[in-house]
This record gives structure tokens, sequence and C-alpha cells, in this order.
């Protein structure tokens, strides 16, 4: 653990509690002496002081808080002023290792009522971390709850709760769960193979899976995986497109996890055996947010994956996707077209759904009508009727599609060309007149050609319909707070074959606010292959994918690796993220 000493002494100690004291008293209703001390080192001035504290005596919010709130400070600027003000050491909980029977010296409510977590302890002195460590009161009753001397420490106040629900309400929950667990075991009770009814509903086990789907979220998760094995329960997060271990978990809590999730999502809780499907809603920081639940048996007991479904993400627009402005114009332009088929492709996870509903928002409107058919619907977005394909009951996509065509449509968002009956539907949608937006798995726009005619459409049927593919990828950005800047030697240049004027680049590196990984959040790479006579061609003479993508970077499309490439120069994204991505695509 990184060590931070503040005295050296107990006459030190009693010379700091006197003085933090008396600084406490002066600072506390209205901000008194910290105010004065930050005009004092010129970190606001006279005015801003005047309205915060006016703000403060109407609200009774403490004065750095009101402070951060206008932006007047940062949180790290009003961090560093109340360190010094107060003589107390800053702490970051990311950068060290809390022991957790340490922080059990203070129960949840004790924490949550001081605001405060107990670090580590040395020489009968007990180091906790604080976010209000000038308030002397609750310093002394944490001295009187642990037995130990205190040496308070300045922390943000989101760490400390994160450390409290990490430390305290969740491994209180484990240890009630493994607790009960030993109970019925010691009684003798014999658990039926699957699960009682009792299993989900206690409250250890909601305050476990609340604070894991919370946790999830606010890291910016995808998808949560619960992975039974031998001995225990895995759980990874998918974070910016990687699988991460967060927890693990003991057999006999995980039932009890799992029981919970089934419950949420409406599955039956008794049926083990069988693959399920599942939807929930969960409530974080007063939004709503939409979950996706799949569980499948394994030898070990059943999987289950969560899909995280932000419905803000069914809102975002074309140029927050990371298109290029270039390629956005021409999706514009294309999306006015009244009739005929705009494809986009990729893998699985590469996008392609968040796409095709950005395009959906832009063509809302009180004069046309848009349905989609999906399967699954993952975001309902208003304007647009959604309508989920139900196989088991004989609703297929190409099923829905001759209903959907009575519905007299404008616009129709298919999820997946996945067959060539649903293509042929698609097709003849298109050529009656309206406007056909879906997907295919492909790696490339010039593979969405091919792939239709391997599907067995005819060839003048595709050179008829299809109006662009648009091709893309997710990857990595880097981290803004420790991406480094990097120059190319010449044979790095060599070896990833790249163009001219790339010499200066950024890479990954690590630090807290990305988890170490370099990276924070992702962005779109993308090639928009529109349809001209010169592609036409080369689809009626049944030419090979390889044919239309040469065709196509001639006639001026922007490949993916080379618009890779020019988010690598915007410092954006790094050189590894895009060869990774496109590796396998012709440049």
């Amino acid at each position: 653990m990184n060590k931070i000493t503040l005295w050296g002494n107990r006459r030190q100690k009693a010379h700091y509690q006197v003085n933090l004291k008396e600084k406490w008293k002066h600072s506390t209703s209205l901000g008194g002496g910290f105010g004065q001390y930050l005009m004092a080192q010129n970190s606001i001035d006279p005015s801003q002081l005047a309205e915060a504290l006016r703000e403060q005596k109407e609200t009774g919010a403490r004065l750095g808080e009101i402070l951060t709130n206008k932006k007047v400070l940062t949180k790290e600027q009003m961090l560093n002023e109340l360190s010094k003000y107060l003589g107390v050491a800053q702490i970051d909980l990311n950068q060290v290792t809390i022991d957790p029977k340490v922080a059990s010296l203070l129960n949840e409510e004790a924490a949550m009522r001081y605001g405060a977590i107990p670090v580590e302890i040395k020489d009968r002195i007990i180091q906790v971390a604080m976010f209000d460590p000038g308030n002397h009161r609750a310093v002394e009753n944490i001295r009187i709850l642990t037995g130990f001397e205190v040496e308070p420490l300045l922390v943000s106040e989101d760490q400390v709760v994160s450390a409290i629900k990490k430390f305290l309400t969740v491994e209180k929950s484990i240890a009630e769960l493994a607790l009960g667990q030993e109970e019925l075991t010691d009684r003798g009770t014999e658990r039926i193979r699957g699960l009682d009814c009792e299993e989900g509903h206690d409250a250890p086990t909601i305050q476990l899976v609340d604070f894991l789907l919370g946790e999830a979220i606010m890291l910016g998760a995808s998808d949560i995986h619960w992975e039974p094995g031998e001995a225990a329960l895995r759980v990874r997060f998918r974070i910016d497109g990687k699988l991460e271990t967060k927890r693990s978990f003991p057999l006999g809590v995980a039932r009890n996890l799992l029981a919970r999730i089934k419950i949420m999502s409406g599955m039956d809780v008794s049926e083990r055996r069988l693959p399920q499907d599942g939807r929930s809603t969960f409530a974080v920081n007063g939004k709503t947010i939409d979950l996706r639940v799949s569980s499948l048996p394994s030898i070990y007991g059943e999987k289950i994956v969560v899909r995280i479904l932000d419905v803000d993400t069914a809102k975002r627009t074309l140029l927050s996707l990371g298109m290029s402005l270039e390629v956005e114009s021409r999706l514009r332009r294309l999306i006015k077209e009244p009739h005929g088929i705009i494809l986009v492709v990729g893998p699985t996870g590469s996008g392609k759904t968040t796409t095709l509903y950005a395009l959906l928002q832009e063509l809302v409107s009180e004069t046309l009508n848009l349905v989609s058919i999906e399967d699954p619907v993952e975001y309902q977005l208003p304007g647009v009727v959604s309508v989920q394909v139900q196989p088991k009951i004989g609703l297929t996509f190409a099923q829905g599609l001759r209903s959907i065509l009575r519905q007299d449509p404008d616009v129709i968002m298919i999820g997946e060309i996945r067959d060539e009956e649903t293509a042929r539907i698609a097709i003849a949608a298109a050529l009656t007149g309206h406007l056909v937006l879906s997907t295919l798995h492909t790696n490339t726009a010039a593979e969405a050609f091919t792939r239709l005619l391997d599907m067995g459409i005819e060839p003048y049927l595709v050179a008829a319909v299809v109006r662009g593919v648009l091709s893309q990828r997710l990857v990595r950005r880097l981290c803004n707070h420790c991406k480094v800047p990097w120059n190319l030697d010449f044979l790095e240049r060599e070896v990833m074959d790249l163009p001219e004027g790339i010499g200066q680049v950024y890479k990954a590196q690590g630090c807290p606010f990305c988890r170490e990984t370099g990276y924070s959040g992702r962005i779109g790479i993308h090639e928009l292959l529109l349809y001209h006579q010169d592609i036409k061609e080369l689809v009626l003479e049944g030419k090979g994918s390889h044919w239309i993508e040469e065709r196509a970077i001639a006639g001026g499309m922007v490949s993916l690796r080379i618009d890779g490439y020019r988010k690598v120069q915007e410092g954006l994204t790094s050189l590894e993220e895009i060869w990774h991505s496109t590796s396998r695509i012709p440049s």
C-alpha cells in the first residue's frame, strides 16, 4: 500500500487536532475561514465567494460543493486547496489497497453518516479516508467506535461512497448470504436440486445484485457475465468491448444471485435445464436502464448474461458515432432517397444497430410511417413502430415483413437480413417504393454485394436496389488523462504500411481514470461504399468483392483502415487498435 504519513509524533498530532478543530469551528456554517483562504490564494474572487455564501445560507450545502457545482473550481482544485487549508494529506483510494478487516471496523451506517472508510492501522493509529476531515466531531466519534487514534485523510466524496459500497455493503451482503447457507447446512436442511421459492428474495441478495448492476452501469459496461465454475461464480463486465473480471463468489451465494436476476427479468426460477430469455429495468441516478437477460445451462449451472441497454444510445446522432463529416453528409443524402436499400455491415458488436437507430432518428417525421422489425427490439424510439420477431409463434422476419408491407410504410428497418426469403421481401419492398435499412454480417462494404449473391439473389436485383453500404468497427478511445505521444521509427512505419503524413501518434499508458487500461470509451471507424455505374457493372458481371473494393477506392471511398489512421492522427485512438480491428481487411 502507498503509505501516507501526516505526523511524526504525539505532540504534532495534538497540535494538528487543536488547529484542525479551530479551523473547523470557523469554516462550518458560512464557509468562513476556508472562503477567505480561497480568496487569499486568488482561487476565487469576492463576488464568487459572496454568491456562494448566499447559496450556502439558503441550502445548507458545503461551500466546496457549491463552488464545484458552479464550476468555479474543479473537484481536483477544490481537494488540493482544502488539503492545504486543513493541513491534511490527500489519498487516492484507486491507488491503495484497503484491508477489508480494517474497513469493517466502521459499520456501514456509521461510515455513511461520517463519509469515512478506514484504510490502514499502524502503531495504534488508524488512517481514515474522509471527504470532510475537518469535521472534528466525526473524527472523535470514529476514535471512540474503533478504539484507535485517528489520522484523517482527505478524499473525494464519490471515492468514499464507492469504497463503502465495495467493502461494507457488498462484503456484508456476501457474509450474510454465506452465513445463511452454513446455517441451513448445520440444521441438516437438504436442498432440492434447483432453486426453492425463497432464493433471490432476501435483502442481502437484492443489495448485492443491485450494487453490481449499478457498478456496471457506472463503468459504462455493455454486458455483465455471471459464469458458474467448479468452485465459484465469476462476474465479468464487458467494458469498451473487452471482458474484465470484477468479482468471484462462493457457489452457495451464486445460486441466490442468479435466482434474483431471473426473478427480476420474469424468467422461470425453477427451470434450469433449458435456455431462457427475459427483460427487466433498473433505476440508477434517476435514470431507467433496460436490461435484456439470457440464461444458458452449463455443466456447472446456469450462465446468465445481462445486456445493458441505455435508451440514450438510440438517440445518438450520426456525428456522435465518430463519422467523418464526409461520410455523414453522404449518408444524409442517401436516406433522402425515396426507395432502395441501405446496408450497415460489420461483425457482431460493431455498433450496427446503433447506427440504424441514428439513421431512423434522422427520418422521424409526422409525414412518414416508420416501422422496424427486430430480434430482439433493443430500443423503443418515439415515432417508430417496433415489431418483435417471435419464431415460436411463426412471426419470423419474412412473415413480419409481409405484414408490414400491408401497413403502408414509408421506411422499413430490418434488424438483419439472415436468409434468402428475408432478402427477397426486402428487395421487393425497395422496388415498390420503400426505403429499407438493414444489416448484414460481412467484414467489408464490398462483401455485402457478394453475400446477397451467395444467398441466391439475382445480380440484376442487387444492382437495382442497393443504394449504399456502410461498413464499421468500434475501436477504443485513448484516455485523455494518460495518453502519451509516440514518435514512430522507420521500421514501425514499414511494418504497419502507414501512409505518408503519420509521424507522431499517441499510445495507451494507463491511469486510475481508465482503470489502468489506457482507454476510455469507444469510437467508430467507417467506410461508405456508394453505388454508381462502375459498381453496378461489376455486380452484373458477378465479380468478386476485391474487384468492387478496388473500384470503390479508386472512385473516392475511404477504407476502414485509412479512416482509422485519420483518427490516430487526431489522437482519438491508437495504431494498435486500428491494426487489431482491420488486420483481416484489405487497406
